[in-house]
């Protein structure tokens, strides 16, 4: 049988010294044994049984051994792939095309994307990882239907209010932030005001804070929370974004401010800044979305934790249309 990790207290009950044992999952977690020879079992009630590909992989990311956006996404094959994605994403990273990356490797393209932790061998076969999909992948949707984002406008200033505009979208990554982008730009208002013969527009928000905020929360999600999409939502005094999933690791809501972070998805997070949607510095947090969104409306954004919810609440500049 498996050892069994305890944690023994010692306690006193009617004047009798009692011990007590307890008996933790997470520091019993299901674990494979490997044998001399380089076989992996695993224990089912009192046998034991080889460990597929699969079953190794799944253990490893209930131990959080593995980057989630970095394991397989089962069912998957090559043929998932959109080329013409990758192949632009190719380009702009190592100058050339595809073909030629492999003639002058001698790699085939499952290798090539193996190496860049987009794909994996599983039980023979090839498959793409999760990142691969959600960047890449012909249909997302298809694998991950809650990589979808959510966004809707209302008229007021709760969720009781008359919605104004709503949309699904969907895609790849870097489609999702355009046509989010898009969202934004048509549910935004621009107002101004009216100074004899000129106009004074007066902006609402700041764009750059609101874009690294948004995908802050497209690159930082647990995307194996299958249950839920990020939702966008853009009131009449402010705009939020609720992302699936606590904050990860040593990040807290107290040290989040000073530029504490961990990557969630840290192949997702490396391909988006090599085409350029993010730095490379992490200071995302501090530097934009605090920094630039308090200096249009001077009050900082809030961070909240709501259940397994991340919420970002960015504040619109207060003027006479909105007050």
């Amino acid at each position: 049988m498996p050892p069994i990790n305890p944690i023994i207290r010692e306690q006193t009950f009617d004047d009798k010294n009692i011990i007590i044992l307890d008996i933790s999952k997470d520091l019993n977690r299901q674990k494979p044994y490997r044998t001399a020879g380089g076989r992996f079992y695993i224990r089912t009630g009192r046998d034991k049984k080889d460990a597929t590909g699969r079953e190794l992989i799944r253990i490893a990311q209930a131990a959080g051994e593995l980057h989630y956006d970095e394991t397989p996404a089962l069912d998957s094959s090559i043929s998932d792939l959109s080329l013409s994605d990758f192949e632009f994403f190719h380009k702009k990273q190592y100058n050339m095309p595809i073909s030629s990356h492999l003639e002058e490797s001698g790699l085939s393209l499952e290798m090539l994307l193996q190496n860049l932790r987009l794909a994996h061998l599983l039980d023979n076969e090839y498959c793409l990882s999760v990142a691969a999909i959600l960047l890449f992948g012909k249909n997302p949707q298809q694998f991950f239907p809650h990589s979808r984002i959510s966004a809707v406008s209302f008229k007021g200033k709760s969720e009781d209010a008359e919605i104004i505009d709503r949309q699904e979208i969907s895609g790849r990554i870097p489609s999702i932030i355009t046509e989010t982008r898009v969202f934004l730009k048509r549910n935004i208002p621009n107002p101004a005001i009216e100074r004899g013969f000129y106009r004074e527009d007066i902006q609402l928000y700041d764009h750059q804070a609101l874009g690294e905020a948004f995908i802050n929360a497209l690159v930082h999600r647990d995307y194996s929370l299958s249950g839920s999409q990020i939702r966008l939502f853009v009131f009449q005094d402010r705009i939020e974004i609720r992302s699936p999933g606590k904050l990860p690791n040593s990040v807290q809501l107290e040290n989040i401010k000073l530029g504490v972070h961990a990557e969630r998805n840290r192949t997702i997070v490396r391909i988006l800044t090599q085409l350029g949607y993010m730095s490379a510095i992490g200071t995302g947090i501090p530097r934009l979305i605090i920094r630039l969104s308090k200096d249009v409306f001077g009050i900082e954004p809030e961070f909240q934790i709501i259940g397994e919810e991340l919420r970002v609440l960015i504040w619109s500049k207060k003027y006479f249309g909105n007050m």
